[in-house]
C-alpha cells in the first residue's frame, strides 16, 4: 500500500473480457510488459511559491539553474529547471519494470521548463539538508563531457533532462521519474500536479525510514497541498557534490 491514495489520471490495466469468464472460453493473451503504458498519477495541484509565499513566476526562472521544490511528499525533493529551449516533443521511455510511457515534454511560454524526482533511480540519493549527491550540472564534467545533464556522485549515474531524464549511462535501472508541471498562461504561474514515470517513494521511506523519522517525524510521509516553497539547491542543501 503506498503512504497515499492517489487519483490515476489514465487507466491502462488490460483486464478481461466478461465474455472470458464464461465456460470454455479461450484465457485472454496477457500483453508483454513493456507493451502496458505506465499511468501517470495526479496528487494535489500544487502551486510553487517562494521563501515569502509568493507564487513562483515562469519568467523568472533562471536558465541552466538547479532549483528545488517537495512534491508529492514533504520529504520527497524534486528538481525544477528551466532548460533555455523548446521541449515540444513527446518522448518514448521505459520505467524499471518494462512499463512503457511518453514524456509529454517542457511547460512555459517557451516550454523550456521541465521538473523530475530528485532521487536518484538506482540507490536513491537525494538532496539532503548537509548534502546532494545529485544535481543538475550545466557545465562539462567528469560525468558527462556535454554537460546540461542530471549527474547523481554517489553511482555515477547520468540522466538527460532534455528527454525525460532518460539514463545516459551509470547503474540506474530507469528515468528520473516526472513531474507533471502545468502553466497558466494568464497568470505565468507553475503548478505540480501529479507525478509520471517509475516512481521510487515507496522504496525511499523503506530506506531512510529511521532517518526522516529522525528528521521530521510522523510529517515525511504526508503529502503536500496547496503550496511547496521553491528555492536554490544551494540553499537547499550545504553542498553539492562534484564529479
Amino acid at each position: 500500500m503506498e503512504p497515499a491514495r492517489r487519483k490515476f489520471i489514465k487507466v491502462c490495466v488490460v483486464g478481461a473480457s466478461p465474455c472470458a469468464a464464461l465456460a470454455g472460453a479461450p484465457a485472454p493473451a496477457v500483453p508483454p510488459a513493456s507493451s502496458i503504458p505506465l499511468v501517470s498519477r495526479q496528487y494535489h495541484r500544487v502551486k510553487l511559491v517562494d521563501i515569502e509565499g509568493k507564487a513562483i513566476k515562469a519568467k523568472s526562472l533562471k536558465a541552466h539553474h538547479n532549483y528545488v521544490f517537495n512534491y508529492p511528499y514533504v520529504s520527497t525533493p524534486c528538481f525544477l529547471l528551466n532548460l533555455d529551449k523548446p521541449l515540444s516533443d513527446k518522448v518514448s521511455l521505459t520505467s524499471e519494470t518494462g512499463a512503457s510511457y511518453e514524456w509529454p515534454g517542457g511547460v512555459g511560454a517557451a516550454k523550456s521548463i521541465v521538473a523530475y524526482s530528485a532521487i536518484c533511480a538506482h540507490k536513491l540519493a537525494y538532496p539532503t539538508a548537509q548534502i546532494s549527491f545529485i544535481s543538475y550540472r550545466a557545465n562539462p564534467s567528469r560525468a558527462s563531457a556535454r554537460g546540461r545533464v542530471i549527474s547523481c556522485c554517489a553511482d555515477k549515474s547520468v540522466y538527460d533532462p532534455f528527454i525525460g531524464a532518460k539514463v545516459m549511462s551509470g547503474p540506474a535501472p530507469q528515468p528520473l521519474a516526472s513531474v507533471l508541471l502545468e502553466h497558466d498562461a494568464k497568470t505565468d504561474e507553475l503548478y505540480a500536479i501529479g507525478i509520471f514515470g517509475g516512481e521510487k517513494f515507496n522504496d525511499f521511506f523503506q530506506k531512510y525510514d529511521f532517518k526522516l523519522s529522525m528528521e521530521m517525524g510522523a510529517t515525511a510521509k504526508e503529502v503536500v497541498t496547496r503550496t511547496t516553497k521553491l528555492s536554490d539547491l544551494a540553499a537547499y542543501s550545504t553542498q553539492t557534490a562534484q564529479c
